[in-house]
């Protein structure tokens, strides 16, 4: 055994192996325990701020839009009730007897004797004459013997001789 030994080459006792040398290791400085603190309370501040701005002015928002709301409702209301009484106010020129004012101040005589169509069949109900119209009045000699000057004759407002209202078309046959 002994000439075996004498046969391998000889290594080195501490292992290393040949090549480049390795480096050396250092050690580094330990980091400060505490960081600045001044950058950080800056920061949460900001936040903090920028935070109550938004709310600031999101609150400031929706109190503009709630003044505009009840704006617009009034005015939304004051519509209404002028719209109820425009329709009230066409509803009543729509009347019959206001309609019947407005026919005979524009000439316009009432037929005595109306005739109606019954839709159903088509069939006439009644005899139709033509209404008459009042004779136009005369004008008087005035007091001092020159004629008085000649105005628009108006139509009298008072009920045709007929009475009332004539017959409705209430499906009579």
């Amino acid at each position: 055994m002994k000439a075996a030994a004498t046969t391998a080459p000889a290594r080195p006792a501490t292992g290393a192996r040949p090549g480049p040398p390795r480096p050396r290791l250092a050690l580094v400085p330990p980091m400060a325990a505490h960081a600045p603190k001044a950058p950080f309370v800056v920061l949460v501040a900001m936040l903090l701020l920028a935070g109550l701005g938004g709310l600031l002015f999101l609150h400031t928002a929706l109190a503009e839009d709630s003044f505009r709301l009840h704006d617009l409702q009034v005015r939304s209301a004051k519509l209404a009730d002028r719209e109820q009484a425009l329709e009230q106010e066409v509803s009543l020129d729509a009347s019959p007897r206001v309609l019947a004012r407005r026919a005979e101040a524009l000439g316009m005589v009432r037929s005595e004797n109306p005739a109606f169509i019954r839709l159903s069949d088509g069939r006439i109900l009644g005899k139709p004459k033509a209404g008459v119209a009042p004779p136009p009045p005369t004008p008087s000699p005035s007091a001092s013997g020159s004629p008085a000057p000649s105005a628009p004759a108006a139509p009298s407002a008072s009920p045709s001789p007929s009475g009332g209202s004539g017959p409705t078309p209430g499906g009579r046959d």
